[in-house]
C-alpha cells in the first residue's frame, strides 16, 4: 500500500493528486458495503458512532467480512500484475471511505489478509467525498450511499452498489409506500403508473397477492 492518507492531511493530498500519468485506470472503491460487508455500518447505524467506534477497536484483530465488490478487486489487481512491473502504473486504485484514522486498524488487517494491495487508502472521518473523487478524477467511483454517488455522479463516473442496510432499508420503504398506495387507490393500473419505475416489479407482485 503506497499512501495511506487520514482525514488529518488528506485535504493537502488531494490537491497534489491532479497531475496524473496520461493513460492511467483510477477506480474508487468505498470501503463499508463495498470492499467490505455493512457488518459494521449496521452497528454505526443501529448504535451510533461511539458504538461502531468500539466495536471496530475490539475486533482490530479480526478481518472484515468480505464485501460485494471484494473479488471484483482481486481480479483487477490479478490484470494489473500481468501487465509486469514497468506497466503497472496503467491502473491505480483507491479507498475512499467515511471512516477515520481511529476506526482503520481492522481495514489495514483486512486487507492484509486477503492479500488485496490498494494504492491509496484515504480515510475522511465523514468529511465529504466530492472534492477528493473529482482530485482523483478516476473511470469509475464504487459506493453504496445513494447521498456520496447523487454528489459525485456530477462530476465523475459513479456505480450505485445496492447491497446492505442502506439498500434494504431504502427497499422496505418502497415496498411499504407502495402498500399504503394499494390500499388507497382501487384502480391497480394506476397504482403501477404512479410508483417508480425502478420498483414496478415489486409492484406487480403485491397487487398479484
Amino acid at each position: 500500500m503506497e499512501n495511506n492518507i487520514s482525514v488529518q492531511n488528506t485535504v493537502s493530498a488531494s490537491s497534489s493528486l491532479c497531475q496524473w500519468p496520461q493513460g492511467q485506470v483510477r477506480i474508487v472503491f468505498d470501503g463499508d458495503g463495498v470492499l467490505f460487508s455493512d457488518e459494521a455500518e449496521c452497528i454505526a447505524k443501529t448504535q451510533g458512532l461511539q458504538a461502531f467506534l468500539k466495536f471496530e477497536q475490539e475486533r482490530g484483530h479480526i478481518p472484515l467480512p468480505k464485501g460485494p465488490m471484494q473479488a471484483f478487486a482481486l481480479k483487477l489487481q490479478k490484470v494489473c500484475q500481468a501487465l509486469g512491473e514497468n506497466n503497472q502504473w496503467r491502473i491505480r486504485t483507491f479507498l475512499v471511505t467515511a471512516r477515520n484514522d481511529v476506526a482503520n486498524l481492522r481495514v489495514f488487517h483486512t486487507l492484509k489478509e486477503w492479500g488485496l494491495d490498494i494504492n491509496e487508502t484515504h480515510f475522511l472521518g465523514g468529511l465529504d467525498k466530492t472534492p477528493f473523487l473529482r482530485a482523483i478524477d478516476p473511470a469509475i467511483f464504487f459506493d453504496d450511499s445513494s447521498e456520496n454517488i447523487n454528489r459525485a455522479k456530477l462530476h465523475i463516473p459513479s456505480a450505485h452498489v445496492l447491497y446492505g442496510i442502506r439498500s434494504i432499508g431504502k427497499t422496505i420503504g418502497t415496498v411499504l409506500s407502495i402498500t399504503e398506495l394499494s390500499l388507497e387507490n382501487d384502480d391497480e393500473e394506476q397504482n403501477i403508473v404512479e410508483t417508480n419505475t425502478n420498483q414496478q416489479w415489486l409492484n406487480e407482485k403485491i397487487l398479484k397477492k
